[in-house]
């Protein structure tokens, strides 16, 4: 019996824990005592991870399909089989979906296998929603695509602003320093229509209409500019687009933009006033599932730089991944948008640099998503993934119809059955790799069991299937593929194996300059100015209508639950949060919406009383769950609550859940 140092691969907060490991399988796991940000904490997730890492249900060999079964065959063949089928396919023919849960060397190995032996642009994640456009528009503002700040001051912050998502329910150890600071004094304020456990921690909640936080952001960024709040010398010297940024928020008219909000002003001037006096700011936003928009990421960031809240040593603005590795996948570049680093895919410059690091030929063109490919590109005849979440799933009739569906996966799931050939991998613990959380910590978690006879790692199988098709790769190790990312992605060209063995993570940029790693952006060190993102709508007479009008009288949102906060595979084989969802269907075996105690108290609604929820295409019966967190004329539905839904919300729009600032408009009737 012995405990192995690791971390947890839940969220994208990178929790240390310890594996408790005998005859070669995981038996519990207790928290890592000198994790410097979970200190000896885990989450009710982070507790029972032992459990998927030891579930039956693993995928233990090749198998290729059969007829409407699979048969299993020996890795050569399965390799052989996969590598014939692939050759038939020009890139845009195939696309390719990456995990957020392996590690950096197998997303970075995935990547080049897609763009550099396939040919193909068509890369993204699962669960990838909004951390595309975070990247954006910090890169655009100061030239950082991820957190600027350090998490490790947080307890001492004076000011924590909260956009959107629930935190306690995403990242729950993040959440909980997070009010460990508000106990501390800090002025903790959240941003979400729903009263969300992390909005009843704070110091105050505003309640903007949904659809609305972004012009909530202005507005407070208008009050501290009317106010004389605004860090002037600051905004002067370092960034270089500030008069015309002012400029636009002194053409919105205040007025309006309250008005359409329905959130007060002078809770607004409040929350400027402290913003500008704090001395340790935080800007706190989800990325993943629930996302906000490019835009209102955007207005907050404007904000703490005007309020001069970015570059210093305690405080900035910090996206928060949902996920464990989103951040280093997209480091990584499993993007569309990007290449590894984070180089743009539209530059042709970039392109020819990383033709010159691989030594092969690549298409210079930016690509599309898998989402998108299943959406709206008929050339799409092939399909590979790692993992998966299940949302894919409904795009099951498009997938139906593909010539080659390729999957790479630890366990049985639904979507397993979809495809032509399978191809067992090993999981996080039974392989060394490396992590990145959302501070940009890259964390090392060293193999700890043996995987089952005959499973290899994802690293493997991709060298043969390269080999096969024309490509001498050569990765005896994860830390030789660590060596060749050192090359490519500068924020990583310092990081080792050796720099990890005996630390809890360092925080990218790694680099000649920083080779012990950067807690937090310093201005200091930027090569240019800084710059206000722009992405305003146009003059304030353009202000939209965001009312239902009289065909629609509720705007409906989707969020997500603590214990079955992702509809996937992963939470299913957890005993905890498979025993609280199972309880919920014992309540609420077809799904709930929940309604205001107002709007249930006008229409007549009882608790668990059945209503239709009836949009412009579709419909859907649920139970009503009366709720005091919901604002009259809005509804909620948790997306992930039983396959209906999720059906339903879908044929709707592919990317409800995947924007905070998204609604549906929808009308309730009573089922008779």
């Amino acid at each position: 019996m012995s405990y192995e140092r690791g971390l947890c691969n839940f969220c994208g907060t990178g929790c240390g824990h310890l594996l408790l490991v005998e005859d070669n399988r995981p038996r519990g796991v207790y928290p890592l005592p000198g994790h410097p940000l979970s200190r000896g904490r885990l989450c009710v997730r982070g507790w029972h991870i032992h459990e998927l890492l030891q579930t039956p249900e693993r995928i233990t060999e090749p198998l290729v399909r059969d007829g409407n079964g699979f048969r299993q065959v020996s890795y050569q063949e399965a390799l052989a089989f996969t590598a014939e089928k692939l050759r038939k396919f020009a890139g845009e023919e195939i696309a390719f979906l990456g995990s957020p849960r392996v590690s950096n060397e197998e997303n970075y190995l995935f990547g080049k296998f897609a763009r550099a032996v396939m040919k193909s642009n068509n890369l993204s994640l699962s669960s990838d929603a909004g951390l595309e456009e975070s990247a954006e528009v910090l890169l655009a503002g100061c030239g950082w695509p991820a957190m600027t700040a350090s998490l490790s001051g947080l307890r001492e912050a004076d000011f924590i602003l909260v956009a959107g998502g629930d935190l306690t329910r995403q990242n729950p150890i993040i959440a909980s320093e997070i009010h460990l600071a508000r106990r501390a004094g800090a002025f903790v304020v959240t941003i979400s229509p729903r009263k969300t456990q992390m909005a009843k921690l704070s110091r105050m909640h505003l309640r903007p209409e949904p659809g609305t936080a972004f012009y909530l952001l202005l507005g407070i960024a208008r009050m501290m500019l009317d106010e004389g709040l605004v860090e002037r010398e600051f905004v002067e010297s370092r960034i270089e687009n500030a008069s015309e940024y002012m400029d636009y928020l002194l053409s919105l008219n205040i007025g309006e933009i309250f008005e359409l909000t329905g959130v007060d002003s002078q809770e607004a001037a409040t929350v400027a006033r402290r913003l500008a006096e704090a001395n340790s700011a935080y800007g706190f936003y989800t990325v993943g599932i629930q996302s906000l928009d490019r835009r209102t990421i955007a207005a907050l960031f404007n904000l703490f730089l005007q309020a001069g809240k970015v570059g210093r040593n305690k405080g900035g603005i910090c996206p928060v991944t949902g996920i464990s590795n989103l951040l280093g996948s997209l480091d990584m570049g499993i993007s569309p948008r990007f290449l590894p680093g984070y180089l743009p895919a539209e530059d042709e410059s970039s392109w020819k640099k990383l033709e010159e690091l691989w030594r092969t030929s690549l298409v210079p063109r930016e690509g599309k998503s898998v989402a998108s490919c299943l959406l709206d590109n008929p050339e799409l005849k092939a399909l590979v993934v790692v993992d998966h979440d299940e949302e894919i799933i409904r795009n099951t009739n498009r997938i139906k119809q593909l010539e080659l569906v390729v999957y790479f996966g630890s366990y049985e799931n639904a979507f397993s059955r979809l495809a032509h050939v399978i191809f067992p991998r090993t999981t996080y613990i039974e392989d060394d790799g490396t992590f990145t959380s959302s501070e940009r910590r890259v964390q090392l978690s060293r193999k700890k069991v043996e995987p089952p006879a005959g499973v290899r790692p994802l690293r493997e199988t991709l060298s043969s299937l390269a080999v096969l098709l024309g490509h001498n790769w050569k990765y005896p190790s994860p830390e030789e593929v660590m060596k060749e990312i050192n090359r490519v992605i500068p924020w990583y060209s310092e990081i080792t194996y050796r720099k990890l063995e005996d630390r809890a993570g360092i925080k990218w940029p790694v680099d000649e300059l920083h080779p012990e790693g950067s807690d937090f952006l310093k201005l200091e060190e930027l090569s240019g100015k800084l710059s206000f993102v722009v992405e305003h709508p146009g003059p304030s007479s353009e202000l939209p209508d965001l009312t239902s009008g009289e065909k629609f009288h509720f705007k409906l949102v989707v969020g997500r639950s603590n214990y079955f906060w992702h509809q996937n595979s992963i939470m299913k084989r957890t005993f905890i949060p498979r025993r609280e969802y199972n309880a919920l269907l014992l309540l609420y075996p077809k799904g709930f919406v929940e309604v205001s105690e107002e709007d249930a108290r006008a229409l007549g609604l009882r608790e668990k009383q059945q209503v239709k929820i009836i949009s412009e295409k579709a419909e859907v019966t649920l139970a009503v769950r009366i709720s005091p967190d919901i604002l009259p004329g809005m509804l909620y539905i948790p997306y992930f609550f039983d396959e209906m839904i999720p059906e339903f919300l879908h044929r709707q729009v592919a990317g409800l859940e995947k924007s905070e600032e998204f609604f549906l408009p929808v009308n309730l009737e009573k089922v008779v």
